[in-house]
């Protein structure tokens, strides 16, 4: 249900939440890291090394594990223009409009994320082949990443299946 936080729905709110703690507390641990980079450089001349590489690896991160919160939330960007016309004229066609909405939108990330496997699975198994930034000067394994943004996109998929059943029982999804 949009704008419902309190978890009272169970696990998934609190998978919810959880993932968008994570990626709060990561946006903090990214900002001290760019501040420490920053006064190493200036104070020091010694900057931190692969802190571009972090930043990037972590920007992908923090999006994945926060798209369901955001969904959750209703802050996912969409036009409310048919569906404010359809509140008071037609609530039934407003409700399967929306059931529509979060069923294709499911389906778009559920097919993101079987798609997605492979890739996870290459990075998993190979990680010496699958890695981010510079061989012998700082490099990521991306399997990491690609582990959190396949459990952020699960979660967007039962985020997203939870507002269709929420819009269908006539709550705001």
């Amino acid at each position: 249900m949009r704008g419902k936080l309190d978890g009272s729905d169970g696990a998934l709110g609190s998978i919810v939440a959880g993932l968008n703690a994570v990626g709060s507390f990561w946006i903090i641990g990214l900002m001290l890291l760019i501040c420490a980079d920053v006064a190493m450089r200036n104070l020091f001349n010694a900057p931190i090394a692969g802190v571009a590489e972090m930043v990037a690896f972590s920007i992908v991160g923090i999006v994945f594990l926060q798209l369901a919160h955001t969904l959750r939330t209703g802050s996912l960007t969409r036009t409310d223009l048919l569906l404010s016309a359809l509140e008071h004229r037609a609530p039934m066609a407003k409700r399967l409009l929306l059931v529509l909405f979060n069923l294709v939108g499911a389906s778009a990330i559920g097919l993101t994320f079987w798609y997605f496997l492979p890739s996870l699975e290459v990075a998993w198994t190979k990680p010496d082949r699958n890695f981010m930034g510079n061989p012998g000067f700082f490099q990521i394994p991306t399997w990491p990443l690609y582990a959190l943004m396949a459990i952020g996109m699960l979660a967007t998929v039962f985020q997203f299946l939870a507002s269709a059943r929420d819009a269908l029982r006539g709550g705001r999804a």
